[in-house]
């Protein structure tokens, strides 16, 4: 049966039953699989074109994520040779060191390394470390360390311990601010030790 191409306009030769099908249908007839190819994108601009292509290609990796990951694992296996890598890294290790000393990220790398810690070391609990922690440096920063010592009784307390072991072992009496005091001897109540 003769048509007329819907793209190109050409006559050509279809089968009677392919008419009629497209008919029922009211799909256009072409005369060939490039005219058909060519009427479909007829109305898309590269850009169209280039974000159909992005999207198809974020839905197909959501879709295939972990065979994605096997082949690109087993082509990295493959294709790896450490001293074409340590090349390649010792090539961008200034740059490495640059990135590294400033100061946004010391503070991003400061704050995410008190992060992994905590969430290593207490789990579901880090958040809890982390408010208490700060609560801690809040504390500490309002304090000296003289101040912070003398509240907790840990000022020259190695000291006054050796004075107290030295007076334990002296056999002198002691003056005291009533006059001399006798060194205790016994035990409980004044009692002599049996």
């Amino acid at each position: 049966m003769q048509i007329t191409c819907a793209h190109c306009g050409e006559q050509s030769d279809k089968p009677t039953g392919a008419v009629n099908r497209a008919r029922r249908s009211g799909s256009p007839l072409y005369c060939g699989r490039a005219c058909f190819g060519l009427a479909r994108r007829k109305n898309k601009s590269e850009a169209l074109r280039r974000e159909e292509k992005r999207l198809y290609d974020i839905e197909y990796r959501r879709k295939n994520r972990a065979s994605l990951k096997a082949k690109k694992a087993a082509y990295f296996k493959r294709t790896y040779d450490p001293q074409k890598a340590a090349v390649e890294r010792k090539k961008r290790s200034s740059k490495h060191v640059e990135y590294c000393r400033r100061t946004e990220y010391r503070e991003w790398k400061r704050q995410y390394d008190r992060r992994y810690r905590a969430e290593k070391e207490y789990g579901e609990f880090a958040d809890c470390f982390l408010l208490v922690m700060d609560i801690r440096n809040e504390c500490l920063s309002q304090q000296s360390d003289y101040e912070i010592r003398l509240s907790k009784g840990t000022l020259n307390k190695r000291l006054k311990r050796k004075r107290d072991y030295e007076r334990s072992l002296r056999k002198e009496p002691e003056t005291g601010p009533l006059g001399h005091v006798e060194p205790r001897q016994g035990g409980k109540n004044g009692s002599l030790a049996g």
